[in-house]
C-alpha cells in the first residue's frame, strides 16, 4: 500500500472519529460525569458541582472532537485535492 493511500485513510478516519465525538459529546460527557460521580465521589456530590463537572466533560469531548475533525479534514482535503502522480 502506498504511503499516500495510507495517509488518506488515516485522515478520513481521524475526521470520522472527530465528528463522532463532536456529535455525541453530550451523551459521552453525561456518561463520563456519572461514572466519575459513581467511582470517585462514591455517589455523593452537590447538584451544582455535578452540573459544572458534567458541562466540563461535555466541553472536553466537544473540544477533542473539533480538533480531530479539523485536523483530519484539513489533511483529507489536502491529500484528496492533490493529483496522484
Amino acid at each position: 500500500m502506498k504511503k499516500s493511500a495510507l495517509l488518506k485513510i488515516v485522515s478520513v478516519l481521524v475526521s470520522v472519529i472527530g465528528f463522532y465525538l463532536l456529535i455525541n459529546s453530550p451523551t459521552l460527557g453525561d456518561d463520563a460525569a456519572s461514572e466519575y460521580l459513581r467511582v470517585v465521589m462514591f455517589g455523593s456530590m452537590d447538584t451544582a458541582g455535578f452540573h459544572i463537572m458534567k458541562q466540563s466533560f461535555i466541553d472536553a469531548y466537544r473540544l477533542a472532537g473539533a480538533i480531530l475533525l479539523g485536523v483530519g479534514s484539513f489533511y483529507a482535503f489536502r491529500f484528496f485535492s492533490k493529483s496522484d502522480e
